[in-house]
């Protein structure tokens, strides 16, 4: 099993601002990713590192609304392998908070909801 840092996720009850600012104070272009008809988020992705600004509400029920000491960025991990991922989740004695066809969802021992996914 292998497992490496792919990104970081700020939320923001205002994202089209944030990525504005990111993109202004960075320098780094960050383009708009449209997910739906009635959703999009901005990333930038180098060298497998990805940031990517999402709506708070939309990003996660967690998520909402941005509190700045809690929930305005979330960790994610890149896996090659969920089904090995899961299984060492078992042997550690952890319980995902929540899985879907990508990400698994585990809570640090802060209360922080990290993300580990195979995208």
């Amino acid at each position: 099993m292998r497992t490496e840092f792919r990104g970081v996720f700020p939320t923001s009850q205002s994202p089209s601002a944030t990525a504005q600012f990111y993109q202004q104070v960075t320098t780094l272009p960050l383009e708009r990713i449209e997910v739906e008809a009635d959703y999009a988020y901005w990333r930038m992705d180098s060298n497998g590192i990805q940031l990517a600004i999402h709506d708070a509400k939309r990003f996660a029920d967690y998520a909402y609304p941005a509190v700045s000491n809690s929930n305005l960025t979330h960790l994610y991990f890149k896996i090659d392998n969920q089904t090995a991922f899961l299984k060492h989740l078992e042997a550690l004695e952890l319980r995902p908070y929540a899985i879907d066809e990508v990400v698994v969802t585990v809570v640090d021992p802060d209360g922080r909801k990290v993300l580990f996914g195979t995208a």
